[in-house]
């Protein structure tokens, strides 16, 4: 089988996840149709993470935000890409990537069509109401095309069905390596969060928790990635981009994952952490409160306040924060793991296939 993955953003958490589809269906051919981004990990460097197991194209005009000409450029392009790929299944990643690739299969009559969008652009809370209004429009104009709309999240599914989109949730997960060195003892008490330091991340929001703590040596905020507003983390260090691996071990330091982000899909770093043996400490939003189960694996604040005494609690309270990162792990083993989300997906792209057959036959 031959799946075509077209993403415009092709970095952090997408790469992630599409990083699990295609080690988790090894029988099968992929194509990655790619953006580019300036202020994100270098292509080459991903590159060698899929160890040739993947075909790579540069989709040359597909740009974040909307702008006629560009998205014209980027819908040509896309089309003849496309062409030249016998392909059996479309799976669209990312918001841009989804209206555009719906367009173009829908004018050239793809009958297998999947987008999943890991963070719906409607969700966005760093734009005006107008702007999410006409978003909103766009999903629901789009939604009609041929394509199956795949929510990565319970909470992503109720967001489309508010919108009366259907949808089916298939939750993310990655298979995580494991076999990282214990981190070492010590009395600090290390905070980590992983991605890309964008507004969706809220990197203003942590700076100002971890501003709480700076003059006290014993609690230690870390970003792992980097981005355009690494500039807002005064208080916090930043690692800088890093391989799969480095990003492994930063986590395996660290005592606590927090996130300040305002909304996600199901956030993928988020899902590491767990792997990782880490209890969870959540900004309340679209994504993020699927993967907390609160005073089982930690918590969801919704605001400063309320994140300062969840880390003063778990710093004093070490028995409590082991007993977070026992089940975090077990939640992770049970729900996310062993290409779990990758082996749906396969069911899922065979099951499309199957119906086409039919069709043709009928």
């Amino acid at each position: 089988m031959i799946i075509a993955h077209v993403v415009e953003p092709f970095a952090t958490g997408i790469n992630t996840f599409i990083h699990e589809l295609v080690f988790g269906m090894p029988d099968y051919q992929h194509f990655i149709i790619h953006g580019e981004r300036k202020d994100t990990r270098e292509i080459e460097d991903i590159k060698r993470e899929y160890q040739n197991k993947a075909t790579f194209i540069k989709w040359e005009h597909a740009h974040r935000d909307i702008n006629l000409m560009m998205d014209l450029k980027a819908c040509f392009q896309l089309q003849k890409i496309l062409k030249g790929i016998d392909l059996d299944i479309l799976h669209l990643h990312s918001s841009k990537a989804g209206v555009i690739g719906r367009l173009i299969g829908s004018l050239n009559s793809y009958k297998n069509i999947i987008y999943t969008p890991n963070g719906a652009s409607f969700l966005r809370k760093d734009i005006p109401k107008k702007k999410i209004q006409q978003y909103e429009r766009i999903e629901r104009l789009f939604s009609r095309f041929n394509a199956k709309i795949i929510s990565s999240s319970e909470s992503e599914f109720k967001a489309y069905t508010e919108l009366n989109i259907k949808s089916k949730i298939i939750q993310n997960g990655v298979l995580v390596n494991q076999n990282i060195p214990p981190k070492p003892k010590g009395k600090g008490f290390n905070i980590v969060t992983c991605g890309k330091i964008t507004i969706q991340k809220n990197p203003a929001f942590l700076n100002e928790i971890a501003a709480f703590f700076k003059n006290n040596p014993d609690i230690s905020f870390k970003w792992i990635g980097d981005g355009e507003l690494r500039h807002e983390l005064s208080n916090v260090e930043v690692t800088g981009w890093c391989s799969k691996k480095e990003v492994y071990e930063h986590l395996s330091q660290a005592d606590l994952y927090i996130s300040t982000s305002s909304w996600e899909g199901l956030p993928l770093a988020g899902i590491e952490a767990m792997a990782l043996n880490l209890p969870l400490l959540m900004h309340d939003c679209v994504g993020n409160s699927d993967l907390v189960n609160s005073g089982i694996n930690g918590y969801i604040f919704d605001s400063r306040i309320k994140a300062i005494e969840d880390i003063e609690y778990l710093k004093e309270n070490r028995n409590i924060l082991q007993f977070l990162a026992e089940n975090s792990i077990k939640m992770y083993n049970r729900h996310y793991n062993n290409f779990r989300c990758a082996q749906e997906y396969k069911d899922l792209y065979k099951a499309f296939c199957r119906k086409t057959k039919i069709a043709i036959a009928n």
